[in-house]
Formats: C-alpha cells, structure tokens, sequence
C-alpha cells in the first residue's frame, strides 16, 4: 500500500493502514535535521512515556481548568438557586422576564465562542482565560446589586460575552496539548466540574440564602460572593495556565520534544500546519463535520441545561419541598451525575469509541425524563433525576471530543470547536423556556420536548459515525488507487484532516 510522500532521511518501520474505527500508528524514526519543518519526529513513541509524561501535564492543567469550568457553570446557573431563593419576587419578576433572562445569555454567549477562540490562538491561553475569567466574576458579583428585571437582563448579556471563550478554549487547548486517543477523559474531567457546580452550588446557596446582611438578601449574596471567587480563581489561572507546549516549564527539554511528536504526527507521519491562516478559519466554517456534530450536541445539551437551570424549580414543584431543602436535595443528583461522566470517559479512552457512549448517555436521560413524565409519585419522580442528569452530563463530553479528534490544524480546530459550542450553545434557550410556572409540578411538555431532544440527539450522531466512516473509506481508496502518493508533503500538510492519510476516528 501507498504510504505518505517521504522524506529522504526517514526509514519506515511500520505503514499506517486505515481500518476498523482506530488507525495503526506507524513508528518512525528519522535523523536529527529539524531544519525542514515537515520532516518527520526524532523519536520514537513508547506508551509508557507518553502516558508519564500526560500525568505530569495532567497535574498541572486539569485541576486549574476544572476550577476555571467550575465556576463558569456555577455562575451562569447561579440565576436558577437565586430564583428559589427570592430573587423574582424581590425583583418583581414575571415568568417572561426571568426566561428572558435566561434566554439572552446565550445570544452573546454564541455570538463570541470564535472570536473569543481566535483571540486564544493569538494571546495564548495563560493570558485570554484568565482576563476574560477576570470579567466575568467582575459581572457575577454587580448582579447582585441589581434593582429590576432591566438590570439583571443586562448583565446576563455582559456574562455571556465573557464567559463565551472559557469551555471552547479549554477544549482547544487540551488538544493542542494531549494527542487524540487520550483527548476525552481529560475533556470529560473538566467537564465534570460542571456537575460539581450543580452539587457545589446547591450547597453555597444553602448557605447563603440564610444570610441577611448589608441591606441585601440571601439571593443578593450568591451572586456577590460567587463572583469575588471567581475573581480570585482567574488570578490563580494566570500562574497555573500554559498556552502550549514551549510554555510548560514543568517539562524538561527532552519531554517537550517527545510530546511534540506525538501531537505533530498524531494519525499521520506528516505534521499539519499550525500557522494562522485566514484560509484555515474559512475551512473550519465550510467543514461538515462542524455543522453535522451540532444535531447531537444541541439535542444531548438542552436536557442537560434543562437539569442544570430548573432542577431547584423541579425539585420544590415536584417533591413539595422548601427552597432552602429543594438546593440540598440537588446535591446528590449531581454526585452521581459527576461519577458517572469519569466512568464513561475512561471505557470510551480505553475502547476509542465515542459515538456508543454518546448514544449510552442520551439513552439514560431519555429514559429518566420518560419515567418521571409517566409517574405521579414525587419520589420516583426524584429518583428519575438522578437517571435523566448522569445520562446528559456522561454522554455529552463524547460530542466534543468527537470534533476535537476528528479537525486538524490548530487555527482550523480552534475555529470548529468554538462554532460547536457557541452555535449548540443556543441549546440553552430552549431550555430556559419550556419549563413555565403555570405547568408546574408535571411540567408535561418540558419532560417530552426533553425525550425528544435526546432521541435527536441519538440519531444525530449515528449519523455524523457512518459519514466519518464513509469518508474514511473515500480516503483509504485514494491512497489504494495511488492517488495520495502525488501529493507533496506541504500539500498534506495544509490539508489538514483532509488529508488522505489522517484517519477519523468515531
């Protein structure tokens, strides 16, 4: 078989071969002339130092991008713990004006992901994050001086530009720092700090809904106290964060190098550009696969919104509860919510198989608001929580590392995965209005429209499998037929996952 354009000091070990769902990885070994910058790794890839090498990038950024995602989450769902807290009334609230407020988040929150995206590749993350973290808390804590609805409407529209870049940039930049088949447990990781919000959040508000203090009640105070940590969280992002490799002065010389390789020449024995082009931002806007993954995130994202916004509101209106037990009582929903993510992420790493646990997880949440729509018993109604938040909040981290393992080209990547999360963002909106007080406790339609989001969901992605597969096949021809073999190197590496020889994996 064809194998790619070579250059003339590399010796070939083993051929990539495209087939079954994961490639085979080719070794290579080459000389030490770094001058042609698509030559090929100086060194050899040996598992064992890979994944020893990820323990050291892994105890230096995840637990800061979790903390950074933690409160991202925390703060945009604040607005549903204050509502059970007093907020509506003590604002003169309508039904209307409270979704709206939901509901304006997300049109800046979607209308910044790329920009915010290509601002990262320009500044790097160790300065865009933490500023735009900065402003946000900033944000955070002024809405809990606000008088009217006109007020905390206009702040839910400044929190959504600024938080607009924190969960697309962190899912780029773990990919342009760990190679492919370790992306998702690492994606899911920090994602799993969203259910921690959920838990974490339900506690705080516990705590302050009692406070009466300064002239301002206890829904004034979740926001004020939330946003001044958030503050001190983006001073700490600053030290704790790396924009790339080069940066990570925790890394010696020789393991910089290593892992360089390994995401260099992650599928394929040609590096991709990296370089910001215009043309590569183009791309990422006409890619496929970008609009194609949006039928599953949008379906698998709005019952998790729909969790992660009303489930206080569910919980009084179903179970009877007061609003200072119906937060505590949120708290074990997403314990469980966050075992589960991690246990997902880690069989989908070892099984490198995304789409199945995708569809596992919408299947759960499908299942979970199916039995608490058929029961009239408040209890199993909570119990089909539980079920409903693990399911959405496991499957979704699959959706993302679907697109973020299947783009190449770190200005192309950067662009697709802010144009996922920022479109498929939108999901918040329906979620933030189909829970209206006049259909409480059943909440009929809502629990449907979230069945039927799932399935949705489901399809979508199987889908989105067989057009990697069928495109992967379309790949393995041209380089069958000897088609590949006329390319340049430079030519395949502007082609990105384009390329022939650069496998998608699903």
């Amino acid at each position: 078989m064809p194998s790619t354009p070579q250059s003339n000091n590399e010796k070939i070990l083993d051929d990539t071969k495209l087939e079954g769902g994961v490639p085979l990885e080719n070794a290579l070994t080459y000389g030490h002339d770094r001058e042609h910058e698509l030559d090929g790794p100086t060194t050899v890839a040996d598992e064992r130092r890979t994944k020893a090498i990820l323990r050291k990038v892994d105890l230096r950024l995840l637990p800061i991008c979790s903390l950074l995602y933690l409160f991202s989450f925390l703060d945009r769902t604040a607005i549903g713990n204050a509502k059970v807290a007093g907020m509506n009334k003590a604002l003169g609230l309508t039904d209307t004006e409270y979704a709206l407020a939901l509901s304006l988040f997300f049109l800046t929150y979607a209308a910044l992901e790329v920009p915010s995206n290509l601002m990262l590749k320009r500044f790097g993350a160790k300065r865009w994050l933490p500023i735009i973290v900065l402003f946000w808390g900033i944000t955070m804590m002024v809405t809990g001086f606000v008088k009217n609805a006109a007020g905390l409407i206009g702040l839910r529209l400044v929190l959504g530009a600024f938080e607009a870049g924190l969960f697309p940039g962190v899912t780029a930049l773990l990919s342009f720092v760990i190679p492919r088949q370790f992306l998702q447990v690492r994606i899911a990781t920090f994602f799993s700090a969203a259910t921690i919000a959920g838990a974490f959040g339900g506690l705080l508000a516990y705590g302050l809904s009692h406070v009466r203090t300064g002239g301002y009640e206890g829904w004034s105070w979740i926001f004020i106290v939330e946003g001044i940590l958030t503050i001190a969280v983006a001073a700490l992002g600053y030290f704790m964060l790396f924009s790339n490799l080069d940066e990570a002065k925790f890394l010696t010389t020789e393991e910089k190098e290593y892992m360089s390789d390994r995401l260099r020449f992650d599928g394929q024995d040609i590096p991709m550009n990296d370089n910001y082009k215009t043309s590569f931002v183009l791309a990422g806007f006409a890619d496929w696969k970008t609009w194609l993954s949006l039928i599953a995130y949008v379906g698998s994202l709005a019952p998790l919104y729909c969790i992660a916004l009303t489930l206080p509101t569910i919980l009084k209106t179903s179970l009877g509860y007061d609003p200072v037990r119906a937060q505590i009582m949120t708290v074990p929903v997403y314990v469980v919510a966050a075992i589960l993510v991690l246990i997902f992420a880690y069989f989908s790493d070892k099984l490198q198989n995304r789409t199945l646990f995708l569809c596992l997880g919408c299947g759960m949440s499908a299942i979970g608001w199916g039995i608490g729509l058929a029961s009239h018993d408040p209890h199993v109604r909570y119990a089909a929580c539980f079920i409903s938040a693990a399911g959405s909040y496991a499957g979704f981290p699959s959706v993302v590392a679907l697109l973020s393992q299947n783009v190449g080209g770190k200005t192309k990547r950067a662009t697709c995965i802010a144009l996922q999360v920022g479109i498929g963002g939108l999901a918040g909106i329906i979620s933030s209005n189909i829970f209206p007080t006049k259909e409480a406790p059943r909440f009929f339609n809502a629990y449907k429209a979230c069945i039927i989001m799932n399935c949705v969901a489901i399809g979508g992605a199987l889908f989105n499998a067989a057009m990697l597969w069928r495109a992967n096949k379309a790949k393995q021809a041209k380089i069958d037929s000897g088609e590949a073999a006329a390319l340049s190197r430079a030519q395949i590496a502007d082609m990105g996952d384009k390329s022939p020889f650069f496998k998608y994996r699903f």
